[in-house]
This record gives structure tokens, C-alpha cells and sequence, in this order.
């Protein structure tokens, strides 16, 4: 994996740390799309081939909330290949198990009256699973996941020491009770918190030179500044944009090695453009609202201009910026201290084409009506974005 070289060390330490009996607990954080569940795969392949049990399971955000799904689904993973372990040192944790191992119902029509219950015999189990080689237990998505997963999962990262046992998780820097959990795991050193960054630009070339089997400095320099400045160091973008390029045909092989065809950037890919839709809905609606005109306003924005088109008072204003800074969406831009920045360029597209064409017309009238109260004090690049409101809101003529 390109750029992710100390991650991949430190995983495969604890790896190694397991089937020495010296477990621990390590978190990737990070943005959708950084990395984080590729990490995780590599490492469980790295275990697969020294034959140490996985177990893997994921939260999710779609139906209905069902408490432990992550657990199950983990525990559901490797039993239904290999079976329920029969070992008479489990008989005692059985019934508590039976709320996330259904073969063991049987042994107790009661579910555990506590977590602390449930999540011991979580460890006792993974113990047992691990004694010979180690093991691997993987949730991913914590930040969708129940508060009775993420306390099972507070109370096995804290008891880990001793034990058999790698758990890994990944979840998004999104406020939450899985992003405390992990934090104050770490602060008390029962569990290593790797923040994901974006790669930089040298690694965005590299990993488009892997995905094309290309040639060290193959691809064409053009080609990688598209990429760069739209995919802010994302890998998964850098994958997205890349097949687009190829798909489309700017980006072709010829006789001579790869080739960027001149011409406008492309669209936004529609996986894109679906994925920040389903992220929208799930924002509180004046969050949502504050990004999609933030979005209207451009890749980068300044925040009086926003308090004008969308009328927020204040501290409101605030709190709903902070939260998109905290989601990890914006970010201070630091040119000025009232201008802020989406993360990454496309981000802004992605929004934009996520509005149905009359709701994007609408925002964009809103926003244009807004900037044109400034009058005489407007500057030049507020007339530039005044023409190109007018444009997006389809009056061609206000545009002039």
C-alpha cells in the first residue's frame, strides 16, 4: 500500500505481539475512502497466512439497529466455517455468549443482564480462540455502530494485555461515542489510535503509476495534477478520478507510454456523487444546509458571506461549522481567519451534483440575491462569483 508503510509495521507488530500472548487494541481514524479498511484487510490476510483465526464484522448505517450486529457478524465469520468451540472452559460463559452466538441459545433462554458480563465472556472466548496461534478480531465502521457495541469493545480494548488477541477497529473522525471510546482508550494506553492522513503528492503519483502498471514517471504530469488537486491526497478518489480519466479517454496508452488529452476536467463519478448523498442525509438539516450552499459558494468560502446567504445568527453559524469541521467535511483554510475550505476540491462537486438541477438553481439564485445587497463594496472576486451564481441559477443575462 502506497504511503501507509508505518501503519503496516505497526499492525503486523501486533500481530506478531498476539500469538505471543500480548495483545492490544489499535483504531484507524479516519475519513471515508483514506485507507482504513484496505489496512485492515492486509492485516487479516497477513494472518490468514499463518493460519491465526479471524473473526470480522461491521456496523452499519442502513435498516434497522440491531444491538451487537459488529460482534455477530464477527463471531458469525469464522464459526460458520469452523464451527462453535466446544472447549468445557466456555460452559460458564455460554449463556452470556447465546446473545451473539445463536447455536448456544440453548444453554440459557436469558440474554447477559450486563455488558460487563457479555464483554468478559467476549474475552474468554477470544482467549481460547487465539491460545495456539493468536487472533484477530477486526470491527469495522465503528462510528455507525450501537452504544452496547462500543461499550463491549471499551471493555475488551481495556483487557487486552495479557491476552491472545489483536482487536483492530476503523471508524471516521465523526463525533460520537466511538471516536470518545478510542480517544480515551488511548489516553489511558490500553489502545493505539492511528489517524489516517491523505498522501502527498510524490505518494498520489506513485499509486497512480501501481494502478496504470506504469513506469516510474510514465504517467503524464498533466494527468497527475488533475488528479492531485481534485482527490486532496484521498486514495480512493485518486482511484475514482484515475478510471474516469481512463474511461473517458483523456488518459489513454500509446505507442509512445500514457497520454493526458487537453480539455476541462471531467464530472464528478457518480459512486461519488452517491456516497456524499447518503453522508448528507445523515447530517442534522442545518448542517446540511450550511455545506450544500458552502458548496454553491465554491471549493473554498468565506464565512460572512455564508452568515449573509443563509441568515444564521451567530452562534449558530458556529456550532454548525464546527460541526462539519468535526465530521472532518470543512476545514479553516488559513489564508485568512474567516475563510474556510472543503477538504478536498471534489467534495464541493460532489455536493452540487447531488442537488436535484431546480434545488441547485434555487441555491445558487439565494446566493447571488445575497451578494449583490454588498453593492459598491463587492470586490473583484466577488463579482466573479456573482457571474458564476447568475450562470449556475440559469439567468445568463444577470451574468453578463
Amino acid at each position: 500500500m502506497v504511503g501507509r508503510d508505518s501503519e503496516s509495521a505497526l499492525l503486523a507488530k501486533g500481530l506478531a505481539a498476539a500469538g505471543r500472548s500480548s495483545g492490544g487494541a489499535v483504531f484507524l481514524v479516519g475519513e471515508a475512502g483514506i485507507g482504513k479498511s484496505r489496512l485492515a484487510s492486509q492485516c487479516a490476510f497477513d494472518a490468514y497466512a499463518r493460519e491465526v483465526p479471524v473473526l470480522r464484522g461491521r456496523a452499519t448505517s442502513t435498516g434497522l439497529v440491531v444491538p451487537y450486529r459488529p460482534l455477530m457478524e464477527a463471531l458469525s465469520s469464522r464459526f460458520r466455517a469452523a464451527g462453535t468451540p466446544e472447549e468445557p472452559e466456555l460452559e460458564p460463559f455460554r449463556p452470556a455468549l447465546s446473545a451473539l452466538v445463536p447455536e448456544w441459545r440453548r444453554h440459557g433462554p436469558e440474554f447477559p443482564a450486563s455488558v460487563v458480563e457479555l464483554a468478559e465472556a467476549l474475552l474468554r472466548l477470544l482467549s481460547v480462540l487465539g491460545r495456539e496461534r493468536g487472533c484477530v478480531m477486526v470491527l469495522e465502521d465503528l462510528h455507525d455502530s450501537d452504544t452496547e457495541t462500543i461499550a463491549v469493545v471499551e471493555y475488551v480494548a481495556d483487557n487486552l494485555a495479557d491476552l491472545p488477541v489483536l482487536l483492530l477497529g476503523t471508524l471516521r473522525p465523526e463525533p460520537g461515542p466511538a471516536l470518545d471510546v478510542t480517544r480515551a482508550a488511548a489516553g489511558r494506553q490500553t489502545a493505539t489510535v492511528l489517524e489516517l492522513g491523505p498522501l502527498d503528492d510524490t505518494q498520489v503519483h506513485r499509486m497512480a503509476e501501481a494502478c496504470l502498471n506504469a513506469a516510474p514517471g510514465e504517467v503524464p504530469a498533466e494527468a497527475h495534477r488533475r488528479i492531485a488537486r481534485r482527490a486532496g491526497g484521498n486514495p480512493y478518489l485518486v482511484e475514482v478520478l484515475l478510471a474516469d480519466l481512463v474511461d473517458s479517454g483523456t488518459l489513454h496508452r500509446t505507442d509512445g507510454g500514457w497520454r493526458c488529452e487537453d480539455g476541462p476536467d471531467g464530472g464528478v463519478p457518480t459512486g461519488v456523487v452517491r456516497s456524499w448523498a447518503a453522508r448528507l442525509d445523515r447530517l442534522d438539516p442545518p448542517v446540511r444546509e450550511l455545506l450544500l450552499t458552502s458548496a454553491t459558494l465554491g471549493s473554498t468560502f468565506q464565512v460572512p458571506l455564508l452568515q449573509t446567504v443563509l441568515g444564521y445568527e451567530e452562534r449558530a453559524l458556529f456550532a454548525h461549522l464546527r460541526a462539519a469541521t468535526e465530521a472532518g467535511i470543512i476545514a479553516p483554510d488559513g489564508a485568512a481567519p474567516d475563510r474556510y475550505a472543503f477538504r478536498h476540491a471534489l467534495t464541493a462537486e460532489a455536493l452540487t451534483a447531488a442537488l436535484l438541477p431546480a434545488e441547485r438553481a434555487a441555491t445558487a439564485r439565494r446566493a447571488a440575491d445575497a451578494l449583490e445587497e454588498l453593492g459598491p463594496a463587492m470586490s473583484e472576486d466577488a463579482r466573479q462569483l456573482l457571474a458564476t451564481l447568475r450562470l449556475a441559477a440559469g439567468d445568463a443575462a444577470a451574468a453578463g
